[in-house]
């Protein structure tokens, strides 16, 4: 039997190195105690010690039950507080650890490899109770540096080194080559020592010749949710032989029942079958305190390193995959991203720097920050460097953001170390990690401000298995497009393609809310016929347009009449009447543009048709096609027909796009858009529907997730109220005039279902058509038609609009949802005043439903009507104001003014400011964050805004 084969020592292997991978943050925290030595903590590692050392001799593994012994003994005079862990002895423990690690993975040539460096310093410890001077394992050496070629003269800006496929930091100890957290580089393996030449024929080393780490096959299931599994896996076998029961019977009626009882059961089994999968990230972020401790001695640095979200759970295979990104990027931000001490002393820094490495969740993604408060990214100095090594021309760097200029590290082949080391240097690194980060369908972002640090985004789907997508049609073919990528979906009429599409240069683009968005066909990119969809004829057709704005009408070479003259002989009465009468306005001549994004590059993917979004089981691509650029995968679609996915980062490399961000145009349109803004504040986006043919209502944009047709059959009568099936599970419908005093919903076969998140619930409003997303800047009368589930109405395309007030239907009709959210007044005791709050807005109407919520809270609040009339108000009651909640556009000092006022005057910067807006422009929550907003929500968001402002109040009256 071979010793693999051997279930006792392959459960000793698994224990053995579970107890390791705490076994180093444990001594890490021992390290930073010191002399204060936590006895509890030490037991921990004691014990762990001793069960390695006992499980190895009973398997006869002599070496390991060897080492381990050591390293107890060690351990025993720190437990008996006879020896007090500085650094040395805790890093001789640590290479202790590591090299157990590589014995009990590597098991069957353990009892072969020698340990005496190990041992001996050990030894050394415990008979003399003090660290020994063995220069081969109290410190660590750099590799020897190596010159490039041509030396860059630019000063390293980050670090771009090529990805390690192991773990953090491949070492030299004194000529024993260690497999440790990154591997030698093969460039180097010539250029480093190799002693031991004491090492007894026959005998070991740990080296290049070690076997290969394996990847864990295994993972760890509660046995509630095997539970689950199997109630689940009971249930469907019921469903199966109730539908093979009808089938034989023909009963069709039934076989609708047993269809929906079974899409129930494999959604619920879907969603436990993920579970199965997911593990907690700190699996990853557990290794890099001591990535940061080795690194940041070798280097001469003070860096502090703090986790947050550990508990945040990932897909394993992505947990798998970003291992190495997250490596490299956290000894980027040691290496080149914190000063040395003495660079942060003269720069008036801490002489420690800090590492941040935050995980959480948002809008259904994880995203992971790696933040440093350090030197910063220069984007005039990456931009002079890509361009001295021919990666960009000079004009592209003239006309780039500094945006894009950041984002020139991504680039291959990018570096500006000066030399290349065991750490930096090759031209080769975040690239790779944005090309990992892409194959996992996430994206990269980077910021930084010169002098203050950079903060580096991972945005990252939870699961690589299933994922929700977008499905459009092209070329009568169907593709998927993914989430995570989507940004939103546009709709140009025929009568509007010709003014909101325009050249610049080479590229047509599409103006959208001030912004140039660069356009690409996807017909021309995938080098397929073009084609457009009739609806009329509902026919898939021959699209000849040449350009984007080109119009298929009668004036084209394809519409000859031979009663029209040329353009030359016609009158210009004759020209404006063909222009009336023969410009063909149909939908067919509509623009369907699906707005993506991969990480700072946005875009617009023209397609044929917009279906419905689905969530889709991914399956690889097959050989033959595994070279396509554009195409991330595959799916079987539910008729059973292919459907492939589509990489929207690959397709803007096809089609050679670049950002226009510093065009011309693009800066004129800014400056459109910005005054544009002043004159017309307050502007709001609405989605406009009706309940009866007579009443129109609108309700905010931001507030609704999703939009449903139904049918009248599809709603259900259960417990007194309406529901529907719903993605597995029943949605609650509500109508306005259950609450209001409105007209009742009409009785007709086709519906809309307008869904709405609220209290942690999705909740359905039914509705019908017509239905439109529109932006408003009419004044809103909230007086004549206010009432409960109406906030007030205005006048829109003509039309008396009552604009819906979602939160206060559902307080209404489902107040035991709310029952956890009503707990903001009970913040207050009789020793601690009621929280005062200072609300800056223009606008009555805003202001007064701010106020509403505030005060339903328990909170006071203080009025101010721009950002003049506030600072009055805090240089008067400054003292008693606990925070500000602020409007941004605003007459005589706007909320970005008002902000920089507060953040920069020493008695009121401790204030947390939350900026209210109607559309939130990336560009302008990036000022806000500058001049110090602490968060930005969306006006007439009560739920996610009243969140807030209970934490920040609790957060106040805790100090």
């Amino acid at each position: 039997m071979a010793i693999e084969d051997d279930e006792i020592l392959q459960g000793f292997i698994e224990e053995s190195l579970e107890h390791l991978a705490d076994i180093e943050n444990d001594l890490l925290a021992i390290e930073q105690r010191g002399a204060d030595i936590d006895v509890d903590l030490v037991n921990k590692v004691f014990r762990a010690a001793h069960s390695i050392k006992g499980g190895a001799g009973f398997m006869g593994l002599n070496v390991i039950q060897d080492l381990a012994h050591a390293a107890e003994n060690v351990l025993g005079l720190i437990r008996s507080e006879k020896l007090v862990p500085n650094p040395e002895i805790v890093n001789i423990l640590l290479l202790a650890a590591d090299e157990l690690q590589h014995l009990i993975e590597d098991v069957a040539t353990s009892n072969s490899v020698d340990i005496s460096k190990h041992t001996a310093a050990l030894n050394a410890i415990f008979e003399s109770g003090e660290a020994p001077a063995l220069p081969g394992l109290s410190a660590r050496q750099s590799a020897p540096e190596v010159p490039l070629e041509q030396i860059d003269p630019v000063e390293s800006a980050i670090e771009t080194d090529p990805i390690a496929p192991s773990s953090p930091e491949s070492f030299q100890e004194d000529g024993l080559i260690m497999d440790g957290e990154f591997a030698v580089d093969p460039q180097d393996a010539d250029q480093i020592e190799t002693g031991f030449a004491d090492v007894a024929p026959g005998v070991k080393t740990r080296g290049a010749t070690a076997a290969p780490q394996k990847t864990d096959t295994t993972i760890r299931v509660t046995v509630s949710l095997l539970d689950q599994l199997m109630n689940l896996a009971g249930e469907l076998v019921l469903s199966r032989n109730q539908l093979l029961q009808t089938i034989t019977s023909g009963d069709v009626r039934n076989a609708e029942a047993v269809g929906q009882r079974i899409d129930l059961v494999t959604s619920e089994l879907q969603e436990a079958i993920m579970l199965t999968r997911m593990q907690p990230i700190g699996n990853v972020f557990n290794k890099f305190p001591r990535v940061v401790r080795d690194l940041s001695k070798k280097l001469g640095k003070q860096i502090d390193l703090t986790i947050v979200g550990k508990d945040v759970e990932l897909d394993k295979t992505i947990i798998e995959a970003i291992n190495d990104p997250l490596t490299h990027l956290v000894r980027n931000s040691v290496d080149h991203g914190i000063e040395s001490p003495e660079d942060r002393t003269k720069k008036g820094k801490d002489v420690r720097g800090l590492i941040v490495l935050k995980a959480y969740h948002a809008a259904g993604q994880v995203v992971i920050e790696i933040s440093d408060d350090g030197k910063g990214i220069d984007g005039d100095v990456l931009a002079e460097t890509a361009v001295k090594k021919g990666l960009i021309t000079a004009d592209q760097a003239k006309v780039m953001s500094e945006k894009e200029r950041i984002n020139l590290i991504l680039l291959p082949g990018f570096s500006t170390a000066k030399k290349v080391t065991d750490v930096s240097g090759r031209g080769v690194g975040m690239d790779v990690v944005k090309t990992n980060l892409d194959q996992l369908g996430g994206s990269i972002d980077i910021e930084s401000e010169v002098g203050k640090g950079s903060t580096i985004s991972i945005k990252l789907p939870l699961t690589l298995a299933i994922i929700p997508c977008q499905i459009v049609m092209t070329g009568g073919e169907r593709y998927a497009i993914p989430q995570v990528n989507l940004e939103e979906l546009l709709r140009i009429p025929a009568a509007k393609v010709k003014e909101r599409v325009e050249r610049v240069g080479d590229a047509e683009v599409v103006r959208l809310r001030g912004n140039l968005l660069p356009l690409i066909r996807m017909a021309e990119v995938f080098n397929i016929e073009p084609t457009y969809y009739d609806p009329v004829e509902d026919a898939t057709k021959q699209d000849r347009r040449r350009n984007i704005a080109d119009r298929r009408s009668k004036s084209s070479p394809l519409f000859k009449d031979e009663n029209t003259p040329p353009p030359k002989q016609r009158s210009p009465e004759m020209e404006q009447s063909r222009i009336g009468d023969e410009r063909r306005q149909s939908p067919s001549s509509a623009l369907n543009i699906v707005v993506v994004s991969t990480g700072a590059m946005k875009y617009g993917l023209i397609v044929d048709r917009l279906h419905d979004s689905e969530e889709i089981v991914i399956k690889p691509l097959g050989r033959h096609l595994q070279q396509c650029q554009g195409y991330a995968g595959a799916t079987i679609m539910g008729d059973g027909r292919i459907a492939l996915i589509l990489d929207v980062s690959n397709i803007a490399r096809m089609a050679g796009l670049t950002s226009l961000d510093g065009s011309d145009r693009a800066a004129e349109l800014a400056e459109a858009a910005k005054e544009a803004i002043t004159k017309t504040r307050d502007k709001q986006a609405l989605l406009t529907f009706s309940s009866s043919v007579q009443e129109q209502f609108g309700v905010p944009l931001n507030q609704v997730e999703r939009v449903e047709k139904i049918k009248r059959h599809q709603i259900e009568q259960i417990g007194g109220r309406r529901v529907m099936q719903y993605r597995g599970g029943s949605l609650p419908l509500i109508s306005i005039d259950e609450v209001a005093s409105v007209l009742p919903l009409d009785d007709r076969e086709d519906l809309l279902v307008i869904v709405f998140h609220i209290a942690k619930k999705d909740v359905g409003l039914l509705a019908i058509g017509p239905i439109d997303a529109i932006e408003i800047t009419a004044d809103i009368d909230d007086i004549t038609l206010k009432q409960t589930g109406i906030m007030g109405s205005a006048i829109i395309g003509g039309k008396t609009t009552m604009l819906v007030n979602i939160f206060e239907i559902m307080q209404t009709s489902n107040p035991q949802w709310f029952e956890d959210h009503a707990a903001y007044a009970e913040i207050t005791t009789e020793d601690i005043p009621t929280p005062v709050i200072l609300i800056v807005e223009d606008s009555n109407f805003f202001r007064n439903q701010v106020k509403g919520y505030m005060e339903e809270a328990g909170f006071k609040v203080l009025e101010g009507e721009d950002g003049a009339v506030a600072w009055r108000i805090l240089e008067e009651q400054g003292e008693s104001i606990a925070m500000v909640v602020t409007d941004i556009e605003m007459p005589v000092m706007d909320g970005f003014t008002l902000t920089e006022n507060i953040k920069n005057d020493p008695r009121f910067r401790h204030l947390p400011v939350i900026a209210l807006t109607t559309l939130a422009a990336d560009e302008d929550i990036a000022r806000g964050k500058a001049v110090g907003v602490d968060e930005y929500h969306i006006k007439l968001d009560k739920e996610r805004l009243m969140e807030s402002v209970h934490r920040y109040a609790k957060a106040a009256m805790a100090a």
